[in-house]
């Protein structure tokens, strides 16, 4: 059973003291480093246990599970240990979506992944067979087979599996214990602002504001609506898959409330005008026939988050490293 790290406070005289470019780039260096110290460390047990064949990695939406699974998989590698990645959201079931009673979608449940599929894959693909694996288009909410989407183990190799719902019993129960490892990854820090703060899931909005803008087309606004469907899925599996786990890693970078912060209140900001001028956009994430699940919470929300975000200090997202965690996010 993996166990929270202890829980990061910074306060805006904490961030303030690291401004001034020298002591900024040896902030990111340390913060970067406490991720990866935390990767590497799974890394090595990993490779000290050879029976070892597949790793499950859950975690929920802006926690980093994307770029972990890309650094775990990079170091074992490098180590002589081939190892393989499937993803989860390739197995979402092509068909129509559930709503909730507001009008927000449903993709967080876990039957909305075809987890007979995904079981009869993973048993086929631990007996060494070659395996055509799934993408899913979520735009047309399609499963295709691409002709070069296909996969063999060897009983050399690992498979990494990530996605929400990783450390389900359903997702990891084919595989003995001793032949898997599993780790939880979550920011868990505070930031103090007068008598203010940020919350971890605070953390998560703006991290995924950041995203949903510049890849997926959505305003800040959209982001905030769609929210409480994710704290209510959250709310059931945070606690079973975080006691399911071998390790939890945080993924918390200590730097990027001064990079992600100013980055989400520009959007919020720029959406919360929108909003007064009459002019913001329909969500593409609810069928409310008013555009928006629930707008006046929503704007209420992006009003709070924005006078939080007023009080970090701004630094330029050019001093995040390439290879960083940020990068899902900027």
């Amino acid at each position: 059973m993996a166990n929270f790290s202890d829980l990061i406070v910074l306060t805006i005289d904490d961030l303030e003291r690291n401004l001034g470019a020298a002591k900024f780039r040896e902030f990111v260096r340390q913060s970067e480093a406490h991720f990866v110290d935390q990767v590497a460390a799974i890394a090595d047990h990993i490779l000290q246990h050879p029976s070892i064949r597949a790793i499950f990695v859950s975690g929920p939406t802006s926690s980093g599970k994307t770029t972990s699974s890309l650094l775990m998989s990079q170091r074992l590698t490098a180590a002589g240990l081939r190892t393989y990645h499937l993803e989860l959201d390739d197995y979402y079931r092509p068909q129509q979506l559930r709503y909730d009673e507001e009008g927000r979608p449903d993709f967080e449940s876990i039957d909305t992944i075809d987890l007979e599929l995904l079981g009869d894959d993973l048993e086929r693909l631990f007996r060494n067979e070659e395996v055509a694996i799934p993408t899913f288009d979520f735009r047309t909410r399609e499963r295709l087979y691409l002709p070069d989407k296909k996969l063999r183990l060897t009983d050399e190799d690992v498979l990494l599996v990530e996605g929400l719902h990783g450390l389900s019993d359903i997702v990891m129960g084919g595989l003995p214990k001793e032949r898997r490892v599993s780790y939880f990854i979550l920011p868990h820090a505070r930031v103090l602002s007068d008598r203010r703060m940020l919350s971890g899931s605070d953390i998560r909005i703006l991290r995924r504001i950041s995203r949903d803008v510049r890849h997926r087309g959505a305003t800040a606004i959209d982001t905030i609506d769609y929210w409480p469907m994710i704290d209510q899925a959250e709310s059931d599996f945070i606690p079973r898959y975080l006691e399911a786990a071998d390790f939890y890693v945080n993924s918390i970078l200590s730097y990027e409330f001064m990079v992600i912060g100013p980055m989400a209140r520009f959007e919020i900001e720029r959406s919360l005008e929108q909003f007064f001028q009459g002019e913001l956009p329909d969500s593409s994430y609810t069928n409310n026939l008013t555009g928006h699940s629930d707008l006046s919470r929503a704007v209420k929300e992006a009003v709070r988050l924005s006078w939080v975000c007023e009080q970090l200090p701004a630094v330029d997202p050019s001093f995040v490293p390439e290879n960083s965690i940020l990068q899902e996010f900027i």
